[in-house]
């Protein structure tokens, strides 16, 4: 129904780390907000091949954030069905994870090392609330929502003695077994299927993508990154232009569209409108005329004349940044 969607700050950490030096101020924290993100992405995805042994009707969306108000509130994965809905909340930790009851706390120790964490059974029962304030507003039929917290790292050991906890912070190898018991409890159907369906297509057409600027979350500024074309077989930058064509210096490897990726870094990175000395100086080049061309090239729309001219970038998540996962 929804399928994971990428989100764009591990997409824009990704640019960021590549086109900024390593004595960078904020670059360590980068590359430690980037493994959060990329640790975070694997364990959502982990839950798809037990979701994919449900033998009910069902509707799945994962990564779904609405709007209340004024506010978002995102679900990891939502299951929808003619009789209930459950939310779920997965985390990818390893190490023993326990649970402190006067602190509402998660707590992990992995290697001698202690790291905290929110009760993520508190946040996931808040999503539910705001779950219902949400379909209310629709006048969708009142279904149950049941909660869990799915621990995706097959090295994470959960030792916890809370009883509510240990009902719903469950292990990933449980997580087929306790829906099936889920969906056990519920026999009466609140709606027909198709009526589910299209409940599920009115979430999925209300969900609003979450975007993430790096210079408004770090101390980096445009100055900061590294400038030129990359070379697509062995990274080094950067390429020089001669005779029509991009030629690395390191592996002399030769290529006519190279630079097409720092169209999508300064997308990710700087936004979404360049300018003919924007370009030069992002690609480092001197040629007006030859950034003239590579931005016709390309066919981006563009909006006044002249020297004021801009060019409008725009690039599909799902499929223009893969170069970054390489």
């Amino acid at each position: 129904m929804k399928q994971h969607e990428i989100p764009a700050k591990l997409i824009k950490l990704l640019a960021a780390r590549r086109r900024l030096y390593e004595r960078h101020v904020d670059f360590n924290r980068i590359e430690t907000d980037l493994y959060r993100e990329q640790s975070g992405y694997a364990g959502e995805l982990r839950v798809d091949y037990p979701l994919s042994k449900l033998d009910f009707p069902h509707f799945i969306l994962h990564d779904l954030r609405l709007r209340l108000f004024k506010n978002y509130f995102q679900m990891d994965t939502f299951i929808l069905t003619d009789r209930f809905a459950l939310i779920l909340e997965v985390k990818n930790l390893a190490g023993i994870i326990t649970y402190n009851p006067t602190y509402n706390q998660l707590i992990q120790t992995v290697d001698g090392d202690t790291h905290t964490y929110d009760d993520p059974l508190i946040q996931v029962e808040e999503q539910k609330q705001q779950l219902k304030q949400w379909l209310s507003f629709l006048n969708a039929p009142k279904l149950p929502i049941e909660t869990l917290v799915v621990m995706a790292n097959s090295k994470g050991i959960l030792d916890i003695s809370s009883e509510k906890h240990r009902q719903q912070v469950i292990p990933i190898s449980l997580l087929t077994q306790k829906i099936r018991e889920i969906s056990s409890k519920y026999s009466q159907a609140v709606m027909s299927v198709d009526r589910a369906s299209r409940l599920a297509h009115t979430l999925k057409e209300r969900h609003v993508f979450k975007d993430f600027n790096v210079m408004q979350n770090y101390r980096v500024t445009t100055n900061d990154y590294i400038r030129g074309v990359f070379c697509p077989n062995c990274g080094a930058l950067p390429m020089i232009r001669t005779r029509c064509r991009w030629q690395c210096r390191r592996c002399q490897i030769r290529s006519t569209d190279a630079h097409v990726h720092g169209f999508r870094d300064f997308y990710l990175l700087v936004g979404s409108e360049i300018t003919n000395k924007e370009l030069r100086s992002f690609f480092r080049i001197n040629s007006s005329s030859l950034s003239k061309y590579l931005l016709k090239q390309q066919n981006f729309e563009s909006i006044g004349k002249t020297n004021m001219r801009k060019y409008i970038l725009d690039f599909n998540y799902h499929t223009s940044f893969d170069y970054l996962f390489k």
